[in-house]
C-alpha cells in the first residue's frame, strides 16, 4: 500500500487554488508525515513512507509527476533498476506525448503514476493493470483530489459523501463485480490498466490497458513455443518482484499456483529468506496440509500451519472493521484471520505476504467447453477440431456430441451467455437494482469483443474480476499482500495463448502443468480436484447465525428496502439447509450490512430509491 493524495485543479481558476492551498496545509498539520513529492501550478502531490518495503517513488524530471509503487523495464535484458535510479527527462517527455501509452508499453511493476503536462495544461492519473496499488477520485470545489486511502482524507474535512445504494443493491446482485462506481456516490475508482485525464473542470476515464487489443496480437499457437514463454515469462516475473524484497513470506494454499510460485522462487538467482504459511480447517475433506507440506518440504523452507477459527462463526467484530469505499465477500473472513497472519509475519521478520492469486484466470482453471469452438472460430474445421472438442468435453464433463454441436454453432446463438453475469436476483429487491442490472455490473472490457474467440472474452471477464479484487487493509495488516502471478508480462503472454492450448489433453492448467513440472511435487502436479472453502464458510455462517440473523434481518439494508427478509429468512433460522448458489448471495449481503455500519459513520444517508 503507497498512502498519496494528490489535488489537481485548473490554476486559472483562483478559488480552486484557494481550495487546494486550504487543502495542502491541512494534511501537513494532521500530525501524519506526508512528504511533498510534487508541487506545480495545478498540480500538488503529497505520500506517506511506505511500509511495503518493495515500494517507492519515481520523480519525473521539470516537475512532469510521480510514480509510487515499483517499476521494472519491459526489456527483458534489464529486469531492475538500481535503487536510486529515476525516470530520465526523455522518458517523461514520451510519457506525457503519448498520454501515458509509452509508460504502458515499455514498464510493468505495480504502480500509480500521476502526472502533469504543463503544455497542454492537463493532467493525468494511471493505474498500472495489476491492481497493486489502488486509486480512487472525488470532486471538491472544482478540485480533483486522487487517493488511495479515503481514510487519509480526514484532515481535508470534506462534505458527507452519499451512500449508493444502486451499487449496494447491485453488489449483492454480483458480489464478484469490479466497476467504477463505489459505496458512496462521490467517489469513483480508477480501475486497474485504466487511465483519468483531468483538464479544466472536467476528467475524463478511460482505458489504457486493454487485454481485448492484446488478445488481438499473434497469438503464441504451437504448445511447445507457449509452454517455453510461459515458463521463461514466469521466472522473469518472479525473479524481478523477488529482487525487491529482503524477506518473504508465501502463503501456501496447497494448490497448483502457490507452489508453482514457490518453485519459481526456489529456482531464482536471487534469494530472498522465504517462509511459508497455510491456512487449514478442521474439516477433514478440506484438509489440504500435505499438498503444503510436499511444496515447502521440496523447496526447503519453514512451514507455519494455522486453524481456521470457525468456532465462532461471524459475529460482532465485524462491527469493528476498518472504514473502505466497497464491500467485498472475502474481506469477511480476512478481517477475522489477520491477527494469526499477523504474528506469523512478525515471526518471519517479512513486510509482505505473497500469494497464488490469478493463477485460475491466466493459467485457465474452467469447467466451460468455449475452448472448442476457440479452435473452431480461430483454425476452423480441421483435424485438431477433434482433439480440442475431446478436450473441453473432458474438462467441462459434458456430453462430446453437445461440445461439438456448441463449437459448430454460429456466433450469434452463444454471446448472451459468454456475457451475462448474473440470471438471478437472489434476497435483493428488484426494485433496488440499477434498470439495467447486468449491464451495470459488467466491467467495460466485457463490451465491444465480438470478434474475439468467446473463450478469450471468458478469459478477460474473469481477469477483470481477479486483477481488481485486491482491497489491502493497510491499519491492519503488517504484512501487505502481493500477488507476483499478476504481472503484466504473465498475464499478457497467457492472453496470447489459444485456451485450447491452455487446456490441451483436457486437464485444467494443462499447459501451466508441462510448463513448471520440474518447479513442483508430482503430488500437486498430478492432483484433479482443487481445495474449497465453501463448507468453512457455510459452518461460519451456521455458527454465526444469530449475529446474521440479527443484523441482516433487522439491519439497515432491510429497513432500507435494498434486501428482502422474508426471502433471506428460510436460509438463516435454525441451520436450515440452502443450496451452494445462495451462500455467495447470503454473504453479500452480510458484506453490504457490515459495509453499511462501518463505513458510514460520517455519511449523509441519502434515501434510496423506493422498493
Amino acid at each position: 500500500m503507497y498512502h498519496f493524495v494528490a489535488l489537481v485543479w485548473d490554476d486559472q481558476n483562483s478559488e480552486a487554488r484557494t481550495v487546494a492551498a486550504r487543502m495542502g496545509q491541512q494534511l501537513r498539520r494532521s500530525g501524519a508525515p506526508w512528504e511533498s513529492h510534487l508541487s506545480a501550478d495545478g498540480m500538488s502531490v503529497f505520500a506517506l513512507p511506505p511500509a511495503d518495503p518493495g515500494l517507492r517513488s519515481y520523480a519525473l524530471p521539470d516537475n512532469a509527476g510521480v510514480v509510487f509503487g515499483r517499476l521494472f523495464p519491459a526489456n527483458a535484458s534489464n529486469s531492475h533498476f538500481t535503487s536510486d535510479e529515476q525516470l530520465n527527462a526523455s522518458t517523461a517527455h514520451e510519457i506525457l506525448r503519448s498520454t501515458g501509452k509509452y509508460l504502458v508499453r515499455n514498464f510493468w511493476g505495480g504502480y500509480v503514476a500521476l502526472l502533469k503536462d504543463s503544455e497542454k495544461r492537463q493532467s493525468y492519473a494511471i493505474r498500472d493493470c495489476s491492481g497493486k496499488l489502488p486509486c480512487y477520485y472525488t470532486r471538491h470545489h472544482d478540485v480533483t483530489i486522487l487517493f488511495a486511502d479515503v481514510a487519509d482524507l480526514a484532515p481535508l474535512q470534506l462534505s458527507p459523501f452519499t451512500i449508493n445504494w444502486e451499487y449496494l443493491a447491485a453488489f449483492i446482485y454480483s458480489s464478484q463485480m469490479q466497476v467504477r462506481a463505489c459505496g458512496f456516490k462521490e467517489i469513483t475508482e480508477v480501475l486497474a490498466g485504466e487511465y483519468l485525464q483531468i483538464r479544466g473542470d472536467g476528467v475524463r476515464q478511460s482505458i489504457l490497458w486493454d487485454p481485448r487489443e492484446i488478445c488481438r496480437e499473434t497469438p503464441i499457437d504451437t504448445y511447445e513455443d507457449a509452454v517455453a514463454e510461459l515458463r521463461s515469462v514466469t521466472q522473469r516475473c518472479i525473479d524481478a518482484w523477488a529482487h525487491t524484497y529482503n524477506s518473504i513470506l508465501l502463503s501456501l494454499s496447497g494448490g497448483f499456483d502457490s507452489a508453482a510460485v514457490l518453485g519459481c522462487l526456489h529456482h531464482s538467482p536471487v534469494r530472498p529468506d522465504i517462509a511459508c504459511v497455510h491456512q487449514f480447517t478442521a474439516a477433514a475433506h478440506d484438509d489440504e496440509r500435505r499438498y503444503a507440506r510436499f511444496a515447502a518440504e521440496r523447496a526447503g523452507v519453514p512451514l507455519t500451519e494455522i486453524l481456521m477459527d470457525e468456532a465462532s462463526g461471524f459475529d460482532a467484530r465485524l462491527l469493528a472493521g476498518p472504514q473502505t469505499l466497497k464491500p467485498t465477500v472475502p474481506g469477511l473472513s480476512r478481517f477475522l484471520e489477520i491477527e494469526k497472519i499477523n504474528r506469523v509475519a512478525d515471526a518471519a521478520g517479512a513486510r509482505i505476504l505473497w500469494t497464488g492469486q490469478g493463477g485460475d484466470h491466466i493459467f485457465l482453471q474452467t469447467a466451460d467447453f468455449s475452448s472448442a469452438r476457440d479452435y473452431r472460430v480461430t483454425r476452423g474445421i480441421r483435424r485438431g477440431l477433434i482433439s480440442a472438442v475431446r478436450d473441453a468435453a473432458k474438462v467441462s464433463r459434458q456430453p462430446y456430441w453437445s461440445v461439438l454441436t456448441s463449437a459448430l454453432r454460429p456466433a450469434q446463438r452463444t454471446v448472451r451467455s459468454l456475457t451475462q453475469l448474473a440470471s438471478t436476483s437472489y434476497f435483493v429487491t428488484t426494485s433496488a437494482l440499477p434498470q439495467n442490472a447486468d449491464e451495470y455490473v459488467s466491467h467495460p472490457w466485457t463490451t465491444d469483443a465480438d470478434d474475439l474467440p468467446p473463450g478469450k472474452r471468458m478469459q478477460i471477464r474473469f481477469l477483470a474480476e481477479v486483477i481488481n479484487r485486491h482491497r489491502p487493509l493497510p491499519h491492519l495488516e503488517r504484512a501487505a499482500q502481493h500477488h507476483p502471478l499478476m504481472s503484466q508480462p504473465l498475464i499478457e503472454t497467457c492472453l496470447r495463448i489459444p485456451t485450447y492450448l491452455l487446456i490441451r489433453g483436457g486437464r485444467e492448467r494443462a499447459l501451466a502443468r508441462d510448463a513448471f513440472a520440474d518447479r513442483l511435487p508430482p503430488q500437486i502436479l498430478r492432483r484433479r480436484d482443487k481445495g474449497s472453502i465453501v463448507s468453512y464458510t457455510t459452518e461460519m455462517l451456521r455458527r454465526g447465525e444469530p449475529f446474521v440473523r440479527d443484523v441482516l434481518l433487522n439491519g439497515v439494508l432491510a429497513s432500507s428496502g435494498i434486501i428482502a427478509p422474508d426471502q433471506l429468512e428460510p436460509y438463516i433460522m435454525r441451520g436450515q439447509p440452502f443450496r451452494e448458489e445462495y451462500l455467495l448471495p447470503i454473504l453479500a449481503c452480510l458484506a453490504a450490512e457490515m459495509w453499511l455500519r462501518t463505513s458510514t459513520q460520517s455519511v449523509a444517508a441519502a434515501e434510496p430509491r423506493s422498493a
